[in-house]
């Protein structure tokens, strides 16, 4: 009877163990999953700020230089003076190579022999 009760006091304790350890490994995972997301949202902060930085040093350019705002009208709206005359080079595409076969072969209707 004593064996009984203490077998039956191991398996409880086992039950108890793995129904713990279960809990903590997802506890642990949880907080291990955070911690990844938490770094990578500080870089991307990190990023995010030094975007900032650079379009306010690019802001006190516009409003201060005339010689940016030309710079930034030709560069990114395309801009041209009058009488400028605009040349555009093209590169030819280069013709696209057949890439291998994948898949099943087909059977040919007729071979020679």
């Amino acid at each position: 009877m004593k064996r009984l009760y203490l077998a039956g006091a191991v398996v409880l304790g086992l039950v108890v163990i793995v129904v713990l350890w279960s809990i903590v490994g997802q506890g642990l995972g949880q907080v291990t999953r955070a911690r990844r997301e938490q770094r990578a949202l500080q870089q991307r902060k990190i990023k995010l700020e030094r975007r900032i930085d650079q379009l306010q040093q690019k802001l006190v350019r516009l409003k201060t230089d005339p010689a940016a705002v030309e710079d930034t009208a030709r560069k990114e709206l395309g801009w041209v003076r009058p009488g400028e005359k605009v040349i555009y080079l093209a590169t030819p595409t280069p013709a696209p190579t057949p890439g291998p076969l994948t898949g099943p072969r087909p059977t040919p209707i007729l071979t020679l022999r």
